[in-house]
């Protein structure tokens, strides 16, 4: 089984029964693109991109979100102290449409600030080099970004906190095609219950997946470690499904509303979503009710 994200790595002894190969793309949009057009079994990617996908006519399934609230942030050079000092400025994205594109546009909508008063700049999907090298003025960047952009600079700051100003957003999602739940059942149960106790063992045994984070992400221990402690506090992962009507419907509805998926076309929660794989996870495993960070539903 191919998948394009940094899933449950195999050091943890969960991959029994399946041999999981990663494959590193750069971002969401290209890990979905590559999964519909079958070159991977699974795509990590965001969840606003793979609902308007299935919108679009995308024979693919959400079937698991172990990270489904947002966790990144604007991040600004000094000039911007408030939202409104946006107009005008330069705002790095990967690509239209994508996960930095999704969510700047979002905090323009907050900040009353049409997208024509600002210049949307396409970067490398590492964005910390564009904002320290004054390439941009904003981008959006994720937890352990922050960290190093601020070691490299220190005058740069986050202006928004994504969870605060969309706290119902999907943010990433497992995706597959139809065609490999239907070829491929058997080795997609065993994925989806792997990467559900992966999320567990986040926590409930820290000093266990420390070593296998930092191998994968290839980031410093103390980076890795600031950025585990930082998610870890604000339960950003859901060790159960992560899939719950609420946040999937908000988005789907989010993405109709900002014009990414045409009016009247918003796909059901039954056609976006299969459970079928987490439930049997989840009933041999038992519902994670914490006391870490119980699921949000």
């Amino acid at each position: 089984m191919s998948c394009t994200c940094r899933c449950s790595s195999p050091e943890l002894g969960l991959y029994k029964g399946v041999d999981v190969q990663t494959i590193q793309l750069e971002g969401g949009v290209f890990t979905y693109r590559a999964t519909v057009a079958g070159s991977a079994d699974v795509a990590l990617s965001g969840g606003a991109f793979t609902i308007v996908g299935r919108a679009k006519g995308a024979p693919t399934k959400l079937i698991l979100a172990n990270a489904p609230k947002l966790e990144a942030s604007l991040v600004v050079n000094k000039d911007i102290k408030t939202l409104a000092d946006l107009k005008g400025k330069r705002i790095g994205i990967q690509e239209p449409g994508g996960f930095a594109d999704v969510l700047s546009r979002g905090v323009l909508r907050v900040a009353k600030i049409d997208v024509k008063d600002v210049n949307f700049v396409s970067i490398a999907s590492e964005d910390v080099p564009a904002l320290v090298a004054n390439q941009v003025d904003s981008a959006i960047l994720h937890v352990e970004q922050v960290i190093v952009a601020q070691s490299k600079l220190p005058s740069l700051h986050p202006v928004a906190q994504l969870w605060e100003i969309q706290p119902n957003n999907l943010n990433t999602v497992m995706a597959v095609t139809e065609k490999t739940i239907a070829d491929k059942r058997a080795a997609l149960k065993i994925f989806v219950k792997a990467n559900i106790e992966a999320t567990r063992l986040i926590y409930t045994d820290k000093a266990k997946v420390l070593p296998a984070i930092i191998k994968y992400t290839q980031l410093p221990k103390d980076v890795a470690e600031k950025t585990l402690d930082y998610m870890i506090k604000n339960c950003i992962w859901d060790a159960n499904h992560g899939l719950g009507p609420k946040r999937v419907n908000f988005t789907a509805e989010l993405m109709e509303k900002v014009g990414n998926i045409a009016p009247g076309k918003v796909p059901k929660y039954d056609d976006l979503i299969d459970l079928s794989f987490a439930d049997e996870a989840i009933k041999e495993l038992g519902e994670w009710k914490g006391p870490v960070c119980p699921s949000d539903g």
